[in-house]
């Protein structure tokens, strides 16, 4: 927060999720333009380097977007060199979508993402284990909030709008 952290803890915890928010969108914002996608496509591609290849399904349900809009992705990321949809290994009938090997977009990603790994180890520096692990249950139930409001949201736009 830039100005003098309010009393009330309700509007100190509101000011301080929004800042947040604003901070990860725009720093991952700036690192989707280095590969020319959108802060969701390189979102996508980071949960496919950690969860390996997956069901557009298993997107959906670890981002919280609509299937129509995974499918619109998918074909971007597809057309782009990023990613392939191929048949499940264990079960022919399911697609998985797999991430494709890029060296340019891992050397871009260790060069983004290097200094700020750096950053978040010596922060995290700063506080003992008990506090560590309630910074950890905000940010677990924090991003627990966000994708549940991102489906309702979602769920509550229709197709034409």
């Amino acid at each position: 927060m830039t100005q003098a952290d309010p009393v009330d803890p309700a509007t100190a915890a509101q000011l301080l999720g929004r800042d947040f928010a604003t901070a990860i969108v725009v720093f991952h914002e700036s690192v989707g333009r280095l590969l020319g996608l959108s802060a969701v496509e390189r979102k996508c591609l980071d949960l496919l380097k950690r969860l390996g290849p997956v069901t557009a399904g298993a997107i959906g349900e670890h981002t919280g977007l609509t299937t129509g809009a995974i499918t619109r992705m998918l074909d971007r990321l597809s057309k782009a060199g990023y990613v392939e949809r191929v048949a499940d290994p264990h079960d022919r009938r399911k697609v998985v979508v797999r991430l494709l090997p890029n060296e340019r977009m891992d050397a871009l990603l260790a060069m983004a993402f290097g200094p700020f790994a750096a950053d978040m180890t010596e922060i995290a520096g700063h506080y003992d284990q008990t506090e560590l692990r309630a910074i950890l249950d905000w940010t677990r139930r924090t991003t627990e909030a966000l994708r549940a409001n991102t489906r309702r949201i979602n769920d509550s736009v229709s197709p034409a709008d």
